[in-house]
């Protein structure tokens, strides 16, 4: 594996232009041809969506390239807050994916962590940055904002294919039956994020 900095965009917009432009020719980069979205976000959206403040986005950061002067996103994900809506769901439904949640079966939408955006470089392969880590790595992030305000939901939206290879093994299950009018699947996964925060 890699070594790899994770590095929060916020930060380096809050520095001199000069490091705005040089992510930005670094997004143009960026190639990810399984998910053409990734691609465009990163390049198009992530700058415009971070200065928004309603989500944040984190770049892997090949650390031996940097060293030499070269700024390669590795990886990326984006994590917002979000407001899931479960008005549609049964009380089976709500039981399984809310646990004991207060007030469960009355709930129309319930708070949750959103994970916009996570894809790898077509530069690197899973063994130079394993999915896991990049997931990890998320999780790690997320937890920040979990120590304070609480909460254990993640909700994602994914291709049918990027279901069954990835996402299924690391945990996550269809929250809805039908794709949304995108075609995408929601996803859920509940996180203990308490081992997280040992690291802190």
């Amino acid at each position: 594996m890699i070594d790899y900095l994770i590095i929060p965009m916020g930060e380096i917009l809050r520095k001199e232009e000069y490091l705005q432009q040089k992510i930005e020719e670094s997004f143009k980069k960026f190639s990810c041809q399984r998910e053409i979205d990734l691609e465009n976000f990163l390049r198009d959206k992530a700058i415009p969506y971070e200065k928004t403040n309603y989500g944040k986005t984190y770049l892997c950061v090949d650390k031996k390239e940097l060293e030499n002067g070269q700024f390669i996103v590795a990886a990326y994900f984006t994590i917002a807050q979000n407001s899931l809506d479960i008005s549609q769901l049964s009380k089976k439904k709500k039981r399984k994916v809310l646990g004991e949640y207060p007030g469960r079966d009355n709930l129309n939408s319930v708070p949750t962590y959103l994970i916009g955006q996570l894809g790898r470089s077509d530069r690197y392969s899973s063994d130079d940055l394993p999915g896991q880590q990049i997931l990890n790595e998320c999780y790690h992030a997320i937890s920040l904002a979990a120590m304070v305000v609480g909460g254990n939901l993640i909700v994602l939206e994914c291709r049918e294919h990027m279901y069954g290879k990835f996402y299924e093994g690391q945990g996550y299950k269809n929250l809805y039956a039908e794709t949304n009018e995108e075609g995408l699947y929601t996803l859920y996964k509940k996180i203990d994020f308490k081992e997280y925060w040992s690291s802190f």
